[in-house]
């Protein structure tokens, strides 16, 4: 078994309805959730939209990295996520969710090509991330 590291967010109503049934699903389809963060509420980032209900979630996984992600955009659109994120003149354009499901951490391992990049490269610029894994004594390597 693998430890993935799953960071959550969800600004579209029922925000909280959401962040419960991804973990419902994640429990149903990727693995044991052995620890949670508290949720908190943070202000929209990379974009102007209603604020975001964020959690983290460890889940112990036999899903190599690849096959987690599929799982996970599963749950997202099963949730009712419509768009990901796209690029736009070299910038993101973020959009409001029902859920998105991140992996921010893989087992402590290094991986990149153009679906994945673990760790996550955007952890040291999202303070409710930051806080989350703070509250969870989970410390991601650089």
């Amino acid at each position: 078994m693998k430890e993935a590291v799953i960071g959550l967010g969800s600004n579209i109503e029922p925000r909280g309805f959401y962040l419960q049934m991804a973990v419902f699903k994640m429990k149903e389809t990727v693995g044991e959730v052995s620890r949670a963060s508290s949720v908190i509420e943070t202000p929209s980032w990379g974009f102007d939209a209603p604020p975001f209900l964020n959690q983290v979630v460890v889940i112990r996984t036999k899903l190599a990295p690849l096959a987690l992600l599929d799982e996970l955009q599963r749950i997202e659109r099963a949730l009712g996520r419509k768009e990901k994120s796209t690029v736009v003149d070299g910038n993101p354009c973020y959009h409001d969710r029902t859920i998105d499901l991140d992996i921010l951490d893989y087992d402590h391992q290094v991986y990149h090509d153009e679906r994945l990049t673990l760790p996550h490269p955007k952890i040291a610029e999202r303070e409710f991330v930051l806080a989350s894994l703070r509250e969870l004594q989970i410390s991601i390597p650089e």
